[in-house]
Order: structure tokens, then C-alpha cells, then sequence
């Protein structure tokens, strides 16, 4: 099939219209429709369909699409190999990582690198966790930052650290002077959602229904960060990764420990295949270093004693991801 076909596919889904895909590409409108009824043709079933005024992807066009958005990202991949072989980065570490771990440690860590080795050099690429197993399966990383349990036979996984969801607020809020948020306060209390496919909130509403105790959910976002912002304005409390809640501080917030627990665990992820670089093994050094400095700062603020260091255990298979 046509690779420009399916870059005008993809720009038409970021774009939402034709128009837009053809102000992305730089081409005319009717080169974009070209493509798209040539990819049409060329796939047998119908990609897009016209609602109204509007041209929309069909059910069967947004499964398409996930294949297309993995083809177009791995010809990416291989663009950025051949770039770093010609610039003689030979060392460059690929890096992905889930959204919300990104904000609250992979950013730092990879700062604290580059100013420290300023030879240092890494491409860092957020992925949700269904489009993370396609990149897991074609090894075109040298390291991802994932919450565990995780399993998957061609990678190697660590243990980065440990932690648990905590709840926030604005100050203001009537929990906050609480030693700590309890689910039974969510159906009092207005509750920002993170949506059902978040890993996240999958984990949050077992903690629910562990408790009997539905949540008033009146909000729903995507990422920690938002539902932190949200809650920093005081639109309800808010249940978020910890590094990202750690990250919004300079927001107007309160953390707090929500119950029942729910734990999470930082795990590093390596293609099982790849030898690992000096640049990688630093790369973790500094991931391992942000993530206690992080936790004891977590600790204090909900007054526990600092933690122990994480283990370094390597485990070959996790159990399956929940």
C-alpha cells in the first residue's frame, strides 16, 4: 500500500477534517481525498464514512487506523536509527514510557543526564498502555517505564520502586485537614475520573468496590495531570499517580493517603535480545536515584519513615498485566 496514503490518514484523524489534513501535508484538499479513496480501494471495506457534512472513520476504519498510526510510527523508528547512525550517536537510548509516568520521573531523570553527560542523548516517546504492547512486541526501544505486573516473552523486567495512589485536593476542600481520604468520602464528595481504560482507574475502582463504596464521579480526564489541575482548582478530589501529583506541587494542593491502599510498582522494561548501553545503564542510575528522592519527599509529606531501596531483582516474566 501507499505510505502517502497513509500519512493522509493519519493526518486526517489529527487533523479531524480533510481540510486540516491537507494544511498538515501541504497538499490540496482533493490530493488528500485522492489517497484516501486510493487506501479505501486498496483495503476492501470502508475506512471513512460521510455523517451529515462530516467524514468520519467506521467502526472497521479505527481498528485500520491503529495498524496504520504502528506502521507510520515504526517507519519513524527506523528514520531515527539511520539519522543517529549518520551522526555517529550510536548510544542514543529510545525510551518509552506511560503518560503518567512521564511528568513525575522520566523527565527529570532524563534532564539530570543530559546536563551532567552532555553527550548524552535519548529519545522519549509517551505511550498508552494497549499501543505500549505493540511497541513491547517490536523491540524498537532500549527501555520503557511501566507500571507492573507486566508480562510479555521478549522482554526482561525490574523493579524501579514501589508506591501507592494518593488522593488530591484543594485546600480548601473538607478532607483535606484528614489525616486521609477514604473511599466511602467519594460519595460525598464531587470524584475526577481518570476514564475506565486508564490502568489506573481500573486499580482505583477495585479499591471501590473493595470497600462498597461507589464514587459521585463528576469529571472525567485522561491523565493524572489533568484530574491534579482540576482538583487544584477545587472541582473534587482527585486520585493520581504520586509522581505526578509530586510534580504539580507548585500547584495550590494537598495530598493525602487514600484507603484502601492501592499499590503500584514502577517496573524498568528491556528488550530481552539488546545488549544494554552505557548510556542506558546511566539513564536507570539516574531513574533509580529521582525515584527514591521522590519517595522520601512522598513520605514526608504523608509523614511515614523513608522507604527501603526497591530491590534489584531481575525478573525474566511478570505475571499477566491487570
Amino acid at each position: 500500500m501507499n505510505y502517502r496514503a497513509y500519512e493522509a490518514l493519519h493526518a486526517f484523524v489529527e487533523g479531524g477534517s480533510v481540510a486540516q489534513a491537507a494544511l498538515r501535508l501541504h497538499r490540496t484538499q482533493p490530493q488528500i481525498s485522492r489517497l484516501l479513496a486510493q487506501l479505501e480501494e486498496e483495503a476492501g471495506f470502508e475506512i471513512l464514512r460521510k455523517t451529515g457534512r462530516r467524514l468520519e472513520l467506521t467502526d472497521d476504519g479505527r481498528a485500520f487506523y491503529q495498524h496504520v498510526y504502528g506502521l507510520l510510527r515504526a517507519q519513524d523508528a527506523v528514520a531515527d536509527y539511520a539519522e543517529d547512525m549518520r551522526q555517529g550517536r550510536r548510544d542514543r537510548v529510545r525510551v518509552l514510557a506511560a503518560n503518567h509516568i512521564i511528568d513525575g520521573l522520566a523527565l527529570e531523570a532524563l534532564g539530570r543526564c543530559r546536563l551532567s553527560h552532555p553527550g548524552f542523548a535519548a529519545a522519549l516517546n509517551a505511550r498508552m498502555p494497549a499501543e505500549l504492547q505493540w511497541w513491547l512486541a517490536q523491540q524498537q526501544f532500549d527501555l520503557a517505564l511501566v507500571q507492573l505486573p507486566l508480562a510479555h516473552p521478549a522482554i526482561e523486567t525490574e523493579l524501579l520502586c514501589q508506591s501507592e495512589i494518593v488522593a488530591v485536593m484543594h485546600p480548601g476542600h473538607p478532607c483535606a485537614a484528614q489525616d486521609e481520604v477514604r473511599a466511602q468520602d467519594l460519595r460525598a464528595h464531587p470524584y475526577i475520573s481518570l476514564g475506565r481504560r486508564s490502568i489506573l482507574e481500573q486499580r482505583c475502582m477495585a479499591a471501590f468496590e473493595s470497600a462498597n463504596a461507589g464514587p459521585r464521579t463528576e469529571l472525567e480526564v485522561s491523565f493524572s495531570t489533568m484530574a491534579i489541575q482540576l482538583a487544584a482548582m477545587g472541582c473534587g478530589i482527585a486520585l493520581a499517580d504520586p509522581m505526578a501529583a509530586l510534580a504539580q506541587r507548585h500547584l495550590d494542593i494537598v495530598i493525602k493517603r487514600f484507603a484502601p491502599r492501592v499499590n503500584l510498582h514502577y517496573g524498568l522494561v528491556y528488550p530481552k535480545v539488546r545488549r544494554r548501553s552505557a548510556a542506558t545503564a546511566l539513564l536507570v542510575e539516574s531513574l533509580r536515584a529521582c525515584a527514591q528522592e521522590k519517595l522520601a519527599r512522598l513520605d514526608d509529606i504523608l509523614g511515614d519513615a523513608p522507604p527501603a531501596p526497591a530491590p534489584r531483582t531481575r525478573r525474566k516474566r511478570g505475571a499477566t498485566a491487570g
